[in-house]
């Protein structure tokens, strides 16, 4: 496949590569792979090697590697791009025969998946006895997402050993690579069978990498074939070919219970084919298919029937999707990142949508599970935007009064009015056609809770095609007022309001009140208790000098004059201490 120029249109693919390359971000998904997995060689044969990709049911894009082997053992002849999933290489693959080395970097304009991708297969020649490891030492798979996410989870090599002992087989045709290694041959069993009476019935075939014979498959790889031997069967004959009605010859291969067969290398139907015999005779043969397409379907287009910029809302797609082999079972319809819509039609419209911008993947899957995707953005516009003439601002409930919207649309057109509360939930929706004129009047006459409300309208055609929404206009709900002071309207709850707030102030100012007289009691009560504390102190102090006057020795005259003064002491202290309790009782009181 020859290498493309650089041109205008070329150069953006690069770029998305190169993004995609050096992107570091990891999905862990996709494997490199590579067949036959392992081999053993004569000196001089020759040796086909095939990269293959597994996306794990991702879609990829782009992939790069380098590739190590022995140039003392193998030798490369040439590296063949035919088939390959890649039609794009910002670097062409390369060989060293001196380095030991490979390397590509390839990419495609249409994402792709698979289990076993074609990337390149290279053929080699043994040059020296030894063993040579064919191993990536760096690589990355990368996502058709945009962002170049590396997917690569394993990069799986192969092992390759060269030996003087192992003969070289011969190709039974001009040109004809033979495999690597021997198919292991299948195990003969001895034993006595049994007498039958009638010929052998049609055997039942089992093989497990490819179950269902009507079914493609998409898998590459070493397979086995297994049967169950009734026990009065002495011979069978086996072949696989590309010939679903093959007639076995009555020739007998011994008597086994299973055959393994190497990898198929080229897509197709294939049929493997068996019969049984016995002591009455040869049996009817039994015809297995077997489906490969490892190859994605062919690259498309979306064809955007009603543009890429227009004020359809439902764009119209034309599919041209077509798989030469397996032939394609259905497509995935991806917009921005919604739900698929999964389909096998050729046309689709998409559901209405409102203006913006949309990313329109299209993925079509072929009957072996590949697939191919294209993608396009779409530019939905909006038509014109409808004009609010007139609007009451002032709704006043429990009157006659209704919120009344009136402007000018398109002629034809429905307009939706919303309404929402300040907090931008949706309060209700309703709709109002134009007339010839394309004027509409929206009349709500349903009473709101008292606040205020943004109210905004929306055009709508016969299509479903969508306007800008205006900008929103605030409106109030307010309650009837019972009278109007100074040309203040007051309402009955702002009447109850204003009551219940003079209520609660007065209630506070009283309490406060209550409080600081309370503070001042207590503060009153305090010194009473102090005052009468010291004045019993002082009398209890007093009566007990006249105790110690009274019994002392001194003559009864010294007596009565010591006793008359400690008693005018008393005297003066109770009549003080009267005075000043009845002044703070009546300030307590």
């Amino acid at each position: 496949m020859p290498s493309k120029p650089i041109t205008s249109t070329t150069l953006p693919l690069i770029l998305i590569i190169l993004v995609q390359i050096f992107s570091v971000n990891s999905a862990w998904a996709a494997d490199f792979n590579v067949a036959p997995p392992s081999g053993q060689l004569g000196l001089g044969q020759e040796l086909s090697v095939s990269v293959k990709i597994n996306t794990a049911g991702d879609s990829v894009n782009a992939a790069q590697a380098k590739i190590k082997f022995s140039p003392n053992v193998l030798e490369v002849k040439s590296i063949s791009k035919e088939g390959s999933i890649f039609n794009f290489w910002l670097q062409e693959p390369v060989f060293s025969n001196t380095d030991g080395t490979i390397n590509f970097i390839g990419g495609t304009p249409n994402g792709v998946s698979g289990a076993s991708l074609h990337v390149l297969k290279i053929n080699f020649v043994t040059k020296g006895v030894g063993t040579s490891e064919f191993s990536f030492i760096d690589a990355s798979i990368n996502l058709a997402d945009g962002s170049g996410t590396n997917v690569l989870g394993n990069a799986n090599g192969a092992s390759f050993t060269v030996s003087t002992s192992i003969a070289v087989p011969k190709p039974e045709k001009s040109g004809e690579v033979v495999p690597a290694s021997p198919i292991p041959t299948p195990v003969q069993i001895k034993r006595t069978p049994t007498q039958a009476a009638g010929l052998p019935l049609t055997p039942a075939i089992n093989i497990p990498l490819y179950p269902d014979p009507a079914k493609w498959y998409n898998l590459v790889s070493q397979f086995t074939v297994s049967w169950n031997l009734p026990p009065d069967i002495s011979d069978l004959n086996t072949a696989i070919n590309n010939n679903p009605n093959f007639v076995l010859p009555a020739q007998s291969e011994g008597l086994f219970d299973s055959k393994t067969y190497p990898t198929i290398s080229n897509d197709g139907a294939y049929y493997f084919h068996i019969r049984f015999k016995n002591n009455v005779g040869w049996g009817p043969a039994a015809h297995y298919r077997i489906a490969i397409d490892t190859q994605p379907p062919l690259p498309f287009k979306i064809d955007v029937k009603t543009g890429l910029e227009s004020d359809e809302p439902s764009p119209e797609l034309s599919l041209r999707v077509a798989d030469s082999l397996s032939g394609v079972s259905h497509y995935e319809i991806i917009v921005n990142s919604e739900k698929p819509i999964i389909g096998n039609d050729l046309e689709y419209s998409l559901p209405p949508r409102p203006p913006g911008e949309y990313a329109v993947k299209v993925r079509a899957y072929d009957n072996a599970g590949n697939t191919i995707e294209d993608m396009v953005k779409i530019k939905i516009l909006p038509i014109a935007t409808p004009v609010i003439a007139s609007i009451n601002k002032k709704v006043t409930i429990g009157t006659d009064d209704i919120l009344a919207v009136k402007g000018m649309a398109i002629t034809g057109a429905d307009v939706i009015v919303t309404i929402e509360d300040k907090d931008k939930f949706l309060v209700l929706q309703g709709e109002s056609k134009t007339n010839l004129q394309g004027e509409w009047e929206f009349r709500f006459d349903k009473e709101l809770r008292r606040g205020g409300y943004l109210v905004s309208v929306q055009a709508k055609d016969s299509r479903g095609a969508l306007s800008l929404t205006t900008e929103p206009i605030e409106v109030w709900f307010v309650e009837k007022p019972i009278i109007v002071l100074f040309g203040l309207e007051i309402t009955l709850r702002g009447l109850i309001i204003s009551l219940t707030a003079f209520l609660i102030l007065a209630g506070l100012y009283y309490w406060r009140k209550t409080l600081l007289h309370l503070a001042r009691s207590r503060r009153e009560a305090i010194i009473i208790s102090r005052d009468l504390s010291n004045t019993f102190n002082a009398v209890k102090t007093d009566l007990d000098r006249i105790a110690d006057i009274a019994g002392g020795d001194v003559p009864t005259d010294q007596k009565k004059m010591e006793v008359g003064a400690v008693n005018k002491k008393i005297t003066d202290s109770l009549d003080k201490i009267e005075k000043y309790l009845g002044r703070d009782i009546e300030k307590l009181e």
